[in-house]
């Protein structure tokens, strides 16, 4: 059987007692510099590891931070946790991972397991639709990240997506587009509700029509920005850009244009939202808006270590700006190119 070092083990090593090894790996400072040299010398000879499970049963924290995301395949998604996990290791936390795969009911398993002792605090992305009500009671300390559910008051890291629907649509217009389309994300999500309101809102600023509009089904994926926009040509209207929700949903209307025999820019301009690793690679490169994801992680982070520790908040709702990337997928129209 291995033996597994235990302080004890290392107390004798170093002929102290157990509340003196505790101390040093406490960074008490009430420690001789002699006695914690003699401590640490005795950790690094025996290879004492601490058991965090008992750490936290002791000081009743694990240095752990629970994520639940609602789509780890979403490149968008895996991209926030990878942020997230690099800030949270430079606080010595370990992020704990739970993926309700757009379940609500599986979102609410995966809040309580990580409440139970196993999370000193809790990020949220909500399931598509969720309502602020699913973390009534939630005691454990947390804070929503991107999707932030209707009615939802405690602490929020987002984007302003609102501002995200204007970047793209008005760089569209800019480059004289008229006729611009929006694939739009789920209906019931806040994201895709003020993406769509930017949208309108630059449209109706310059008097363009804004019926060239199609939503997704529950889903952000490139299958429903293939068909939306097959759904939209179906009508007979073929715009000559295209503003999809995110970029998924512009890699399906990509093809969907494409197989109509159309050329991206030439004939349809197309602008998507997030700047996920491929849009750079598309053919052509995909214009896009970015969100600052590291931005978003460490903001998040930094609110939920303050609630952990019991600090006082400058601020509980931040919402970081976009930026628009102008690739290659967009350009001024043909003359006489709309439908």
């Amino acid at each position: 059987m291995v033996h597994h070092v235990t302080l004890r083990d290392v107390a004798e090593y170093a002929e102290v007692s157990v509340t003196t090894v505790s101390n040093v790996m406490r960074d008490w400072p009430y420690v001789s510099h002699k006695t914690r040299e003699r401590v640490l010398g005795a950790i690094e000879k025996l290879g004492y590891t601490p058991h965090v499970v008992a750490q936290g049963l002791r000081t009743g924290q694990t240095q752990a931070i629970a994520f639940v995301v609602p789509d780890l395949s979403n490149p968008y998604f895996a991209a926030i946790v990878s942020a997230a996990e690099d800030v949270a290791q430079e606080h010595g936390y370990t992020l704990l991972i739970f993926n309700s795969h757009e379940n609500s009911d599986r979102e609410a398993v995966c809040i309580r397991r990580a409440a139970r002792r196993w999370a000193d605090g809790l990020l949220i992305a909500q399931t598509a639709g969720a309502h602020s009500s699913s973390l009534d009671g939630l005691v454990t300390p947390h804070v929503a990240i991107d999707r932030v559910p209707e009615g939802y008051q405690s602490p929020s890291c987002t984007l302003d997506n609102f501002r995200a629907g204007q970047l793209a649509t008005q760089h569209l217009v800019d480059l004289g587009h008229t006729h611009i389309a929006h694939l739009g994300g789920p209906t019931h999500t806040r994201p895709a509700q003020e993406r769509l309101r930017g949208w309108q809102s630059v449209l109706a600023a310059h008097g363009l029509p804004s019926h060239y509009v199609q939503h997704s089904g529950n889903s952000w994926g490139c299958d429903d920005g293939y068909t939306a926009l097959q759904n939209l040509f179906s009508t007979g209207d073929v715009p000559t850009a295209v503003f999809a929700s995110n970029d998924r949903m512009a890699v399906g209307a990509l093809r969907a244009i494409q197989e109509r025999g159309l050329n991206v820019p030439d004939d349809v301009s197309l602008v998507g939202v997030d700047d996920i690793e491929i849009s750079r690679f598309l053919n052509p490169p995909l214009t896009t808006v970015r969100q600052p994801l590291e931005d978003m992680a460490r903001a998040a982070i930094d609110l939920l270590l303050k609630l952990i520790h019991a600090e006082q908040l400058e601020t509980t709702q931040v919402v970081l700006q976009p930026q628009l990337m102008i690739r290659q997928s967009t350009t001024s129209p043909r003359t006489g190119s709309a439908t």
